[in-house]
């Protein structure tokens, strides 16, 4: 964990998520699980599983419907390009869910941003010269680490917003930024 940032956004006091805001990500957080659980249930195996019980199913009652579904799952190739399919819109529909959590994030992103910009630009002004440079002086050189990070937090949750970070769920990007975590990608 980055100490600089998180100390001054405690030192700034900037606010972080309404209560509104955890609750519609705790909605977005249901979503999300559910398409992933929903992906999980068809995967490869399970299909394989599928398409020896639809076999046993016909030959032990040879109706229309279980032939139905015989044909449906006999092609493995065919079966598998279509769950494949299937598999691609959950990772979507997952992808939509994080950039709407990223929307909700964003506010919180500008506002620490901002206010680590003002207080850099307040540090910067006040700062006494170490070797003939402001850049040099400590609490400087602290305020910018704490902008770095949070610029890294940023692109990483942010990169939600765009579909890029799908695969996280919104609660994993809303914990990254609240705890400010050095392992943001």
């Amino acid at each position: 964990m980055n100490t600089e940032f998180t100390d001054f956004l405690k030192l700034l006091k900037v606010p972080l998520l309404s209560a509104a805001d955890i609750a519609a990500l705790r909605q977005l957080q249901e979503e999300w699980a559910h398409w992933w659980n929903r992906e999980q249930q068809i995967m490869p195996l399970r299909i394989e599983e599928q398409r020896k019980l639809a076999y046993a199913t016909f030959l032990d009652s040879p109706t229309e419907e279980n032939e139905r579904c015989l044909t449906v799952l006999a092609d493995p190739n065919l079966t598998a390009t279509r769950y494949a399919l299937l598999r691609r819109a959950f990772a979507d529909l997952r992808a939509r869910v994080s950039a709407r959590a990223g929307e909700i994030l964003r506010p919180v992103v500008q506002r620490i941003s901002s206010a680590l910009d003002t207080e850099h630009a307040r540090r910067l002004e006040t700062a006494e010269p170490v070797m003939s440079s402001k850049q040099r002086n400590p609490i400087v050189i602290e305020s910018r680490k704490a902008m770095e990070h949070a610029d890294r937090l940023a692109c990483y949750v942010l990169g939600a917003c765009g579909g890029k970070n799908g695969d996280r769920s919104p609660l994993a990007l809303a914990d990254v930024l609240m705890k400010g975590a050095e392992d943001a990608q």
